[in-house]
């Protein structure tokens, strides 16, 4: 197997495991404010990564060449940074009146990854999750749901 086909299994099975990570049952997401700047403030999530590392967060891992997802963290914060790929997903975030927690999106999130139900564990500590956009950036914040 040659090194691009190793890669793109590689990233395939750490974006199921991802996919599996935020989807356990028990986690909320909200919407965060979007933003459009005049200029590109955050132009790809490799910027938006050193921005963090820079607020004191830690990189734990990074996807893609060019970076389309990385996972940074602080004491107990998670902050996940992405692009998306998926027309379906980015309508879904993009549109203001779509529940976050909708069950159908859930699913379709579900299928993708390869994932069912009851695949996912119920989160030992759930977490509460805020997506909000910075020009096409999107990024992912936790707290702990308690």
């Amino acid at each position: 197997m040659n090194s691009k086909a190793k890669q793109t299994i590689n990233l395939a099975a750490a974006i199921k495991a991802l996919r599996g990570h935020l989807l356990e049952k028990g986690n909320r997401f909200d919407r965060g404010p979007r933003y459009e700047g005049q200029t590109k403030a955050l132009p790809d999530v490799a910027h938006t990564v050193r921005m963090y590392e820079g607020m004191g967060y830690s990189k734990f891992m990074q996807l893609g060449e060019p970076a389309v997802y990385a996972m940074l963290g602080r004491g107990h914060r998670e902050v996940h940074i992405f692009q998306l790929q998926d027309p379906k997903i980015r309508e879904w975030l993009e549109d203001d009146k779509a529940a976050l927690n909708d069950s159908a999106m859930r699913e379709y999130l579900l299928q993708l990854s390869g994932l069912s139900e009851s695949d996912l564990p119920v989160a030992s500590k759930p977490q509460h999750f805020h997506i909000s956009e910075v020009d096409g950036v999107f990024i992912l914040t936790s707290e702990d749901a308690g």
